[in-house]
């Protein structure tokens, strides 16, 4: 019965780089491999599993190889386990039969020679195969015994001869040493002064020179002044003290860029002799620096920012906040660990929702105004700026804001819609004489008619009930537009939101106005769409935005009409339609035109192509945020000889259930 489990070998290494190493010349060979970077962790693995082989360093903290081996020993069913010792440094036999009293099987040199290396090892897989598969045998054939007896004997003469191997190659193992060009770290031998005596390829790349021309000359004039101290502590425990130990330096090569490395030494004879490792460790460093730096960077940001920085994960919770953010939410403590839901009012939990896929979606929201709070409840508005953290691995892991106090800008917007409103109501009272005249003249031509018919004796009940309910509707028709410019007048900060249909709202603009048209003999036509969704908002706003821009047009018109540029018929004409999602409003009016220098202006504040005294200015800046609130934008096409088409488009708004990116606390 053949057992076929796969084998296990355990490599033991202080050092993680030579591990990996290992573990890479081995990937071929059928075994599982583990990995230890102290005896205190290979004790532990040896506990739980059943190993082929184990190759220990020798030279390890706390733990050496020799110890550890001793332990091993000293396991149940562990005594017969194959041993191979490496080191980074030719051993006398001293050393050598040290490590065979503890039960070693093999040395190795690092660098280790690969051939050599996965022969061996395939050697002791191959025994542990055959002896694992003696092992299941017994399980069935009770003959087998006898068998697996003569194996584990094999196995023991084979290990003795391969001890005694071991002595008789080492002379050829130090020649063997003389090949480590191949390895893939540098390596050089230096003596007490810090002479190089011998170095291999990689070490004389990193110097910056060919090898041949580094002999006998001082490892410090290679290493820069700042880790001159660092060498010189580092190199006296190695020879003073005879200690195994290793620092980091920075090398000054003779050609090339400075490079990092990190140094670990030891002697290897009595003629004071140290063999050092360089190993290259410079874009460690760099991305160590990098790191500090941005570190550094990203702590300057939060305490010199004028803005609240505040970071949270992914639930909402604040990682971490800048004294300005503490200072917003009123808060004299730390807020990191509370919810951001806590500083946002009910009202806003939508927007933040909105704020939180956009950034999701598109790696960041900018200057998202938001109502906020404090931690004392007190409101104030806020504008946010979000962006997303990924980690190493690209995935999310928080977001940053960027929050700023807008309350003092929102106040002055305020006064400068109320200035807007009143010049709108001002436009407006110019033309009410128009507007509630002709109702006026109406009711008066028919009281007129009514006196005739009762003088003349001809009138009749259902002639005067059809009169008087004229007389009514005019009436209505003069309190509509009363009630209508009553309202609009009023200040609608406070408005509630509330759906309106836009033709609706855009046919009371008319009703508000169509007689300065008439007046102005200007032919003002409506081409709505029917089936035009609601939106959600102020309606009142909205009818502002309408309102100034058919004001615009007529001015634009008579402008033209001043400017003696010939006969024309004065038209506006407005049009909604439906594309692609998108509520779309038309102005058009064949007025004087903007220039095309004045087009990318005109929605800027203060600016007007209007004569001095005539217009605030502010009007399309109003209109233009109006419409930014419900989500839209507005085009302008424009041309001196045609005229100007102004373009409301609004997307279609979403109301379905909305579900918060950060859970509720």
């Amino acid at each position: 019965m053949l057992n076929n489990e796969i084998s296990k070998i355990l490599i033991v290494d202080d050092n993680s780089f030579y591990l990996s190493v290992l573990k890479t010349i081995l990937k071929d060979v059928d075994a599982n491999i583990y990995l230890a970077t102290s005896g205190k962790e290979a004790l532990s693995l040896l506990n739980e599993n059943n190993f082929a082989l184990a190759v220990l360093d020798i030279q390890m903290p706390e733990m050496d190889g020799f110890e550890l081996a001793g332990n091993i020993r000293n396991l149940p069913n562990r005594d017969l386990l194959p041993i191979i010792f490496l080191t980074a440094y030719s051993s006398d036999e001293i050393q050598m039969f040290k490590g065979y009293d503890n039960g070693a099987i093999d040395y190795l040199t690092k660098p280790v020679n690969k051939t050599i290396f996965i022969s061996k090892v395939r050697i002791f897989l191959e025994l542990d195969r055959q002896k694992r598969n003696l092992i299941a045998s017994k399980e069935s054939l009770q003959e087998s015994k006898i068998e697996l007896e003569k194996k584990q004997i094999e196995m023991k003469l084979q290990n003795e001869a391969l001890r005694l191997a071991q002595t008789e190659t080492e002379e050829s193992r130090k020649k063997y040493f003389k090949l480590y060009d191949l390895a893939p770290i540098g390596y050089c031998t230096i003596n007490v002064k810090g002479s190089i005596l011998e170095i291999n390829l990689i070490g004389s790349k990193l110097l910056g020179n060919e090898f041949n021309k580094l002999i006998d000359l001082n490892l410090k004039e290679f290493v820069a002044r700042e880790s001159h101290s660092t060498l010189k502590k580092f190199l006296g425990n190695v020879f003073e003290n005879k200690e195994h130990t290793g620092c980091e330096v920075k090398l000054k090569p003779t050609s090339g860029k400075s490079v990092y490395v990190y140094l670990k030494g030891a002697m290897i004879d009595e003629n004071q002799k140290c063999l050092l490792s360089m190993t290259d460790i410079t874009e460690l460093k760099e991305a160590q620096m990098a790191l500090i730096e941005s570190e550094e960077l990203y702590h300057s940001l939060l305490k010199t920012s004028p803005d609240g920085i505040i970071i949270t994960d992914l639930e909402g919770k604040i990682i971490e906040a800048s004294d300005v953010a503490k200072e917003l939410a009123g808060c004299k403590t730390v807020i990191e660990g509370m919810h951001f839901m806590n500083f946002i009012p009910e009202k806003s939990q939508d927007d933040l929702t909105k704020i939180c896929k956009t950034t999701l979606t598109h790696g960041m929201i900018q200057n998202f105004e938001i109502a906020l709070k404090r931690i004392d409840q007190t409101e104030f508005f806020g504008e946010i700026s979000t962006t997303q953290i990924k980690g190493n691995d690209g995935e999310i892991k928080a977001f940053m804001s960027v929050i700023r106090d807008i309350s003092e800008r929102k106040l002055i917007e305020k006064q400068l819609r109320h200035t807007e409103r009143m010049t709108g109501i001002g436009e407006l009272a110019t033309g009410m004489a128009h507007e509630i005249n002709q109702p006026l003249n109406t009711i008066s031509l028919i009281i007129d008619n009514i006196v005739y018919s009762i003088d003349a004796k001809t009138i009749t009940e259902d002639y005067l009930k059809t009169k008087i309910n004229k007389v009514f509707d005019n009436i209505t028709r003069i309190r509509k537009i009363i009630d209508h410019v009553r309202t609009f007048s009023r200040d609608q900060d406070d408005f509630v939101q509330a759906d309106f249909e836009i033709n609706a709202s855009i046919q009371n603009c008319i009703s508000m106005i169509s007689e300065q048209f008439s007046h102005k003999e200007i032919d003002l036509t409506f081409h709505p769409f029917k089936n035009i969704p609601t939106l959600s908002g102020n309606a009142y706003r909205f009818e502002q935005v309408i309102l100034n821009m058919l004001v615009n047009a007529k001015d634009a018109i008579e402008e033209k009409k001043k400017r003696n540029c010939g006969k024309f018929k004065k038209r506006v004409e407005i049009s909604t339609a439906l594309q692609n999602n998108i509520i779309l409003v038309e102005i058009k009016d064949n007025g004087i035109g903007i220039s095309q220098e004045n087009i990318d202006k005109v929605l800027l504040p203060f600016f007007t192509t209007k004569e001095p005294g005539k217009g605030t200015g502010l009007g399309l800046s109003i209109s233009y945020g109006i419409i930014k609130e419900l989500g839209g934008e507005i085009e302008i096409q424009s041309n001196p000889k045609t005229g100007t088409i102004i373009a409301l488009k609004i997307p279609i708004q979403d109301f379905m259930n909305k579900k918060n990116t950060f859970s509720h606390v």
